[in-house]
């Protein structure tokens, strides 16, 4: 077990709040669980009303989904996270990850750190950037990639240490050529093959261009 006299608080983030311990330059983050039963935070995917690409509706996540997620995106290839579990009075969830330190140049680190845990960018219409990854037998959305979820390891790798995640339905899937293209991509990249080469423009018209 580590032990450490003090812990060092840092920036707060949307879904928890972390602690740095110095000593053994490890993260604490704390979950807090509301009354609710929400903890950490996930998002809603459905059609928009116009049919034009998909809609997304932030809420707050189940523990069970916090920690599904945290289980991924360690899965993946993301920044290492250790479900501690529970604090004794029952108020947060408590997860470790190692000290990380400041990305260098956001784009290219965000670039890398995508590559390290095989996202591909999504083409489907969102109305914010989201990326595919295939993990657990099925495909996963995520988002939320912003300049306080990009950091670098220990070694100087630019590294995901969190993000919005939510696993795709198939009925989504299905009801976008490009949506399935992408999981089908993310998944040829899980498993070690290349992704096929596509026509960009092999179902428009010649009267469209």
């Amino acid at each position: 077990m580590l032990s450490s006299s003090t812990f060092k608080p840092l920036k707060t983030g949307a879904e928890a709040s972390p602690f740095a311990d110095t000593d053994w330059l490890v993260v604490y983050k704390l979950f807090p669980l509301h009354a609710s039963g929400g903890l950490g935070k996930t998002f809603e995917i459905e059609r928009h009303p116009d049919g034009q690409g998909f809609e997304m509706t932030v809420r707050d996540a189940l523990l069970v989904e916090t920690m599904e997620k945290l289980i991924v995106l360690h899965d993946a290839g993301a920044h290492p996270t250790e479900i501690v579990g529970i604090d004794e009075q029952g108020d947060y969830l408590v997860v470790k990850q190692p000290l990380a330190y400041p990305y260098v140049d956001l784009d290219a680190d965000r670039l890398i750190a995508l590559e390290q845990i095989r996202a591909v960018p999504c083409r489907a219409r969102f109305r914010r950037a989201v990326w595919i990854l295939w993990e657990h037998d099925q495909a996963w959305v995520m988002s939320d990639l912003h300049p306080g979820n990009i950091m670098r390891d220990a070694n100087g790798v630019p590294t995901i240490i969190d993000a919005l995640l939510s696993p795709l339905p198939p009925s989504l899937i299905k009801s976008d050529r490009m949506l399935a293209e992408d999981v089908e991509d993310a998944k040829a990249l899980r498993e070690g093959r290349q992704p096929r080469s596509r026509d960009v423009f092999a179902l428009i018209s010649d009267d469209e261009l």
